[in-house]
């Protein structure tokens, strides 16, 4: 279907797509704010504090991102071979993996300590409190879990770690089926596909509701695949003739968890996936002319350099933002002069002593060990590559 199609993606290389930087860091510092809210006791602020709604904007970008790698590398690796889903995985294990696992053994040696902080921010505002299990369980079965990317399977074990990781398990539960779905859109096409999915999304979770019940956080993949979906329906419709079929789609896909959520970030997630559109409109898209230039000072602005740093730094500050943050909020909860400040000016300083710590470390990790994790796993994929090329050669020698 999208073989003989050749998208044109102004600015964007399969490898990059360079506005998307900036978004990828605003993400992450949105992420770490609303966390910093919450430990801080102050009162909710709508967008400020939806770190939820970040995270949706993780998914939709890594539902993009891989459906335009995935469509851009067609030619070379394609979608009905073992091996292309075999290359892809190793490239998201060995993106994912290698600083993971770091940072997991960190928080499993100081989970005790960053329990403590952690209890003594709830006995300030108790509503903030989360459950000790996450802090205290340095159990085997609990790291197996983790080690394994199955805890996002497990209702027991999805929330079961000091780290926001629940939606890293998410995240690898995506990768896992995300060679199926492309397969799927090639051969009966993105809409039936959508439907497909969709439908087997509600079919599980009205034959399972009590499963569904059990997870603290939506680490199960069928709970939030549409928002996976709608990034691929941006890519999708980058190699049609419009990008309205997949538009409208995608706010009909939001539209519908909307009416199911009925709530204000459900609103707001459908404003993001318009957004998201507009963003890497191709001039297909209702106003194109008139918003054409407003997008094109966004994506500039998104790709100047603290953009660019914010989105080097972005997984890492994910990952390890709460490890800083928890033990900075903990301390400072425990006097009272601080207990005694407008909880904006608590905020503030919160924020102010975590967040050069929380850059500067996520600075060294993406340095140290996600860059050299990356060009493992490119060294892996052209091993398997050469692999490949040498059985195919022998095979036409015989």
């Amino acid at each position: 279907m999208y073989q003989d199609q050749q998208p044109t993606f102004p600015k964007v290389t399969p490898e990059h797509v360079p506005w998307l930087d900036g978004l990828r860091g605003t993400a992450a510092l949105w992420v770490l704010l609303s966390h910093v809210q919450i430990l801080t006791g102050m009162k909710a602020i709508p967008i400020l504090s939806w770190g939820d709604l970040a995270v949706d904007l993780f998914m939709m970008l890594s539902g993009f991102l891989m459906a335009h790698h995935y469509i851009q590398r067609q030619a070379h690796e394609p979608w009905d071979t073992s091996k292309t889903a075999y290359v892809f995985w190793i490239r998201r294990f060995f993106r994912i993996a290698p600083l993971y696992y770091v940072i997991l053994l960190v928080a499993f040696i100081l989970g005790p300590w960053l329990g403590d902080n952690r209890a003594a921010i709830a006995a300030v505002w108790p509503d903030t409190a989360t459950p000790p299990s996450r802090y205290f369980d340095q159990s085997i079965t609990n790291a197996i879990a983790h080690i394994s990317f199955t805890f996002g399977f497990l209702p027991n074990f999805a929330f079961r770690t000091p780290l926001p990781d629940w939606s890293i398990g998410l995240e690898m539960q995506f990768y896992l089926v995300f060679p199926l779905i492309m397969l799927g859109i090639a051969r009966i096409g993105p809409i039936k596909a959508s439907l497909v999915i969709i439908f087997a999304c509600f079919i599980l979770h009205a034959l399972f509701p009590g499963y569904f019940r059990q997870f603290d956080m939506p680490s199960f993949l069928p709970i939030k695949l549409y928002v996976f979906l709608m990034g691929i329906w941006i890519a999708v419709s980058r190699t049609q003739n419009s990008m309205l079929q997949g538009f409208w789609i995608s706010l009909f896909l939001g539209g519908l968890w909307a009416i199911i959520e009925r709530s204000e970030q459900s609103i707001a997630r459908v404003v993001m996936v318009a957004a998201m559109f507009y963003l890497m409109n191709d001039g297909t898209l209702p106003g194109s002319a008139f918003l054409q230039r407003r997008i094109d000072k966004l994506r500039q602005y998104l790709f100047s350099p603290v953009s660019e740093f914010l989105g080097n730094t972005s997984y890492a500050t994910y990952l390890v933002h709460l490890i800083i943050v928890l033990p900075v909020a903990g301390q400072l909860s425990r006097l009272p002069q601080y207990r005694a400040l407008d909880p904006t000016l608590r905020f503030a300083l919160c924020l102010s002593i975590a967040i050069p710590i929380v850059y500067t470390l996520s600075w060294l990790l993406y340095n140290a060990i996600e860059k050299p994790g990356i060009r493992a796993g490119k060294a892996v994929v052209r091993a398997v590559h050469r692999n490949a090329g040498a059985v195919k050669f022998r095979r036409s020698q015989q």
